[in-house]
């Protein structure tokens, strides 16, 4: 039973730092603590930017080229990230990334599995954006081709494009929206685990079968919490509504204050004293 107990601690543990660790595409996280996040670079238009001698490239981030292509000759033309259109079709500079590398302090995106090279079909086209950080330009901003290799337009297999935009600025994740997912998550998985481990236990060690291996709840254990938690409030009331409970600074009893209201010693058998006279025997008291 122990060894059952700390295979499920184990199992749990590990699923819970994998759901936490894992990232949301094109974001990172630095060991710095920085926080990078590159899904507002996302567009229905694709952005443009040509070579030195006029050809037009399109690109898109953290998503597939929104134009239409024509002729691609790559495994996957739907996760095409940034194309450029040559005499025998358009020529792919990379597929679709969502992994962000931090270099420098700078974010980086790498496009690879692009069209075949005319150099050596063993090679096939990349890409890599540098992303700038830089609060002075306006709107998304747009990508510049640094350089291409070869240098030849027709030939060129490798591609340096940089960014200058504001969304490479580090930025702080949504709090809310990020603690939420992640209790969400580990909820979820904490769940799972205890149907699954409690199924195997009841088929393996309890040696039930049918519907009996479903694990159940007990809904009198929380009404039993229910009724304990009412009972402490009532009587937290009872004792706030005691008259004698507000001095706490006197020592005397509830029996004392009763004693101390009533007067002093033989206060009430002075009054029950009859007036001199006859009393009710008939004797005369002077």
């Amino acid at each position: 039973m122990s060894r059952i107990r700390a295979l499920w601690a184990i199992g749990l543990a590990a699923l819970v730092l994998g759901a936490v660790a894992d990232e949301i595409p094109c974001t990172t996280h630095t060991s710095d603590g920085q926080y990078f996040d590159l899904n507002p670079l996302k567009s229905s238009d694709d952005y443009k930017f040509k070579s030195p001698s006029g050809n037009e490239y399109k690109i898109n981030v953290c998503r597939p080229v929104a134009s239409e292509t024509w002729a691609l000759k790559v495994e996957k033309p739907e996760e095409v990230a940034g194309f450029v259109r040559r005499d025998h079709g358009d020529f792919s500079i990379g597929s679709m990334n969502t992994t962000v590398a931090v270099t420098d302090g700078h974010p980086v995106l790498t496009f690879t599995e692009g069209t075949a090279c005319s150099s050596s079909n063993d090679l096939r086209a990349s890409t890599v954006i540098r992303f700038v950080c830089d609060t002075s330009v306006s709107g998304m901003g747009q990508p510049q081709l640094i350089a291409q290799l070869p240098p030849s337009d027709e030939s060129a297999c490798a591609f340096f494009i940089e960014w200058r935009t504001h969304v490479a600025c580090p930025t702080h994740e949504n709090g809310s929206w990020g603690f939420m997912s992640i209790l969400a998550t580990i909820v979820g998985i904490v769940f799972g685990l205890y149907i699954v481990c409690s199924v195997f236990y009841n088929y393996f060690v309890l040696q039930l079968r049918g519907f009996d291996l479903v694990p159940r709840y007990s809904l009198f254990s929380l009404g039993d919490t229910i009724e304990f938690i009412r009972g402490c409030v009532e009587r937290i009331r009872s004792r706030g509504s005691d008259p004698w409970e507000g001095y706490r600074g006197v020592s005397a009893s509830h029996e004392e204050g009763v004693s101390i209201l009533s007067g002093p010693p033989g206060f009430l058998d002075e009054e029950d004293e009859e007036e001199d006279g006859m009393d009710r025997d008939g004797i005369i008291r002077l």
